[in-house]
């Protein structure tokens, strides 16, 4: 029996994820922000055509089974490019994107499983130029994003999956076979990719670099997350340090946030009660109660939030988040 199954990254630009020194293109209206990816991928072809991301990494492999023995395994999928969007005056296009060879080094081979490891990425439609010593003084590298996506197959039919490695920018996120969202690259350091991403600093020149993940937000958190940041007054975004607080336990709390990058762990009476990342709504529990925080919130990493007041939500849907949230770890609590 065959057994093929498959995980899918999407690389996308948020737009709240470039820095002043590399907005200019996009503020000219030249280049342009991606749409968040759906928490369920049902079309990624038709995506692509509409230009809704920069590339994607599709990992397919299979395995054969017989008398409950892996007998043989093989990838049989790749890389998907996207198509990245630029207007100059009224004429808008979607250019192609190069892709670099994908990588697929041997499969590891256990009694009960087969692990697939595949590295695939390409350069953007765009480039930047960088001082140089010599004549003539400007060069331009050709800045590489890339994912390393990790595919395990077990002979029960069951599969697994992880995001090993990945570019510095834009936004990774990492969907199973079912086209569910499992986990997200949790930075986008846009200036780190651009001072480093290119060359040697890449896995075609022998170089990876491990993600800091996090899990995705939840259906109900997705819709409040766009009510916060689109539904009324501009949020405030608040940028953390790694170690700083954006909550502590039983203080005044007069704010619900969307945390846009980075991730934070959370502590009940002194216990960690789990982690959040990039599109959690935190906060919403202190405005139901007391009016007092219920858990420690700190950043594990840079981090950045929009802070907003609770009554851009209303109480019902205030309601319904806490009770996600109590339901995630009932015996922990949640962020308040």
């Amino acid at each position: 029996m065959q057994i093929e199954r498959s995980a899918t990254s999407v690389s996308w630009i948020p737009s709240d994820s470039i820095p002043a020194p590399l907005k200019i293109p996009f503020e000219q209206g030249v280049m342009h922000y991606d749409p968040p990816p759906p928490l369920t991928i049902t079309d990624l072809e038709g995506m692509r055509r509409r230009g809704e991301f920069r590339f994607a990494n599709v990992l397919r492999a299979w395995i054969d089974v017989q008398d409950g023995k892996i007998r043989d395994y093989g990838y049989s999928g790749g890389l998907l490019m996207g198509l990245t969007p630029v207007s100059i005056g009224s004429l808008n296009m979607l250019l192609p994107t190069k892709a670099n060879q994908e990588l697929r080094p041997e499969p590891g081979v256990t009694a009960d499983a087969v692990r697939f490891v595949q590295t695939a990425g390409g350069r953007p439609a765009f480039s930047f130029l960088k001082p140089s010593a010599k004549w003539p003084f400007l060069v331009t590298r050709p800045f590489t994003i890339w994912t390393t996506i990790e595919l395990t197959i077990s002979a029960d039919g069951s599969s697994t999956q992880r995001l090993a490695g990945a570019s510095p920018f834009p936004r990774h996120w990492l969907y199973d076979h079912a086209g569910d969202l499992v986990e997200k690259a949790a930075l986008t350091q846009a200036m780190l990719w651009e001072s480093t991403a290119f060359g040697r600093h890449t896995p075609w020149g022998g170089e990876d670099q491990v993600p800091v993940v996090a899990p995705p937000e939840t259906a109900l958190e997705r819709i409040l997350a766009e009510r916060v940041m689109q539904g009324g007054p501009r949020p405030a975004v608040r940028e953390l340090a790694a170690g700083e607080y954006l909550f502590r336990q039983a203080e005044r709390g007069t704010s619900l946030a969307v945390v846009l990058d980075g991730t934070f762990e959370v502590r009940v009476n002194g216990e960690v009660a789990g982690q959040v990342g990039p599109g959690t709504v935190v906060g919403e529990r202190a405005s139901l109660e007391d009016g007092r925080r219920t858990a420690d919130l700190q950043a594990l990493t840079r981090a950045r939030v929009a802070e907003t007041a609770p009554a851009v939500l209303t109480a019902e849907q205030l309601g319904e988040l806490a009770q996600v949230h109590h339901r995630e770890d009932s015996s922990a609590g949640q962020p308040g």
